[in-house]
């Protein structure tokens, strides 16, 4: 007969629990609730604040026609529309003008034609993109306005406004540079097959390409040649003109002169200038509210006095801005444009010679005729560049400048001239 061994049933120990799983288990949720509930006492505060700050809102922004048929090429639908008016640009959107064409984008502060962030200035044969134009979303963010263009060819004024509530950085690229404006500068950017030219017309621009950069003061221009860095600044031309921007004493500089054609002038409501600030730019405002059927000048004048044998080019710039006249066209003899600019030389045999140019809004009586002059929009500003003075086939060429008149001709008008420039180079 076998013995049987009896079993012995083995003691069990603590790591055989049927309740530690559920234990672990139950520590683990406590330690990941604990950390959401950090993750949410400071992330979703934080949050919030990245939020606020970064948080935008698009700029509206506009493209008016200044002459000839601009086009817009929408960004969406690749529906190409011609502005003959003015039109609003959304994101995405490409500018072009053709040879005969001229165009002014405007973005506005909260959509009113009073607030005007920036400006850009489209001359004929260029291509544009506006890329965007943003503004913080909420008043307490730090961020700055930003307006981001791409200008592929052609030549574009670019204008910041100076503001006091929030700055504005501007951002305008080629295919040679990358351009920074902020508030309050003033830009002029030709852009070629082979390189991209910078001349700053006021305040400080940065200029970057290929890893380096240049600074840009007032007066100063570069040239970024295809796959190369910037070039040093160089002077940029000089300007004949004093005060041409009217931030100084209008008097200081300029000879104020009201004309009335009356046998008794004193009897005669006079014209007046004054300096206005039209939110982008000081202009000499020129007003003459009175009897209908008189003819009157307002005007400013400036002795110059400069001999220009050695300059290889002489350009008139101004911005002109017509708000009302009551004369049709230029009057019925070409010569009462309410806005005119006059300059005088002494031609290389030493003759005196002057040359006019006008602007006017109000189309002209039938069989009246325009000479020395062209339309331009009612109350849009206008830049305007001469031919070269020193390069013209039909003019004498000038040895010295001996004065510029800058004034209003007609009856009753209000116009404005700023950025006044005689840029020899």
């Amino acid at each position: 007969m076998t013995d049987s061994i009896p079993s012995v049933k083995a003691p069990q120990t603590a790591s055989s629990s049927p309740y530690e799983g559920v234990g672990r288990q139950a520590w683990i949720l406590l330690w990941i609730a604990f950390g959401l509930f950090l993750v949410g006492i400071v992330g979703i505060p934080l949050g919030i604040r990245w939020f606020v700050e970064n948080a935008t809102v698009d700029r509206y922004t506009q493209v008016e026609a200044i002459r000839g048929t601009p086009l817009i090429l929408d960004a969406d639908m690749g529906n190409v529309t011609g502005v003959v008016s003015t039109l609003a640009l959304s994101e995405g959107d490409r500018m072009r003008t053709d040879e005969e064409a001229r165009a002014n984008i405007s973005i506005y502060a909260n959509g009113s034609p009073d607030q005007t962030l920036a400006s850009v200035q489209l001359r004929d044969n260029t291509d544009v993109v506006f890329e965007e134009a943003r503004a913080p979303r909420f008043r307490s963010s730090s961020q700055p306005d930003r307006i981001n263009l791409r200008l592929d060819q052609g030549r574009a004024r670019v204008i910041g406004n100076a503001r006091e509530d929030r700055p504005v950085e501007i951002t305008v690229k080629t295919p040679h540079a990358v351009i920074h404006l902020e508030d309050g500068d003033d830009v002029a950017i030709a852009v070629t097959n082979d390189a991209t030219e910078v001349n700053d017309r006021g305040g400080d621009v940065r200029v970057e390409s290929q890893g380096e950069q240049v600074v840009l003061n007032g007066g100063q221009r570069t040239t970024v040649a295809l796959g190369s860095p910037p070039a040093s600044p160089k002077a940029g031309p000089v300007n004949l003109v004093k005060n041409g921007d009217f931030t100084e004493p209008l008097e200081e500089t300029w000879t104020v002169e009201s004309i009335v054609d009356a046998g008794d002038p004193s009897a005669v409501t006079h014209g007046t200038v004054t300096v206005t600030n039209s939110g982008e730019r000081n202009a000499a405002y020129f007003v003459r509210q009175g009897e209908e059927g008189i003819h009157t000048e307002t005007g400013i004048t400036q002795d110059i006095n400069v001999d220009v044998l050695d300059y290889d080019s002489l350009i008139l710039r101004l911005d002109a801005r017509l708000l009302s006249q009551s004369l049709a066209g230029a009057g019925q003899q070409s010569s009462e444009f309410p806005l005119m600019a006059r300059i005088d030389f002494i031609d290389v045999n030493g003759n005196p010679q002057f040359w006019t140019w006008g602007f006017y809004a109000k189309d002209p009586v039938a069989n009246w005729p325009i000479r020395g002059g062209e339309k331009i929009p009612q109350a849009v500003w206008y830049d305007y560049e001469s031919p070269d003075f020193l390069q013209s086939p039909t003019f004498p060429r000038p040895a010295k400048v001996t004065k510029i008149r800058i004034y209003a001709s007609g009856h009753n008008y209000r116009s404005q001239a700023a950025n006044v420039g005689l840029i020899a180079q």
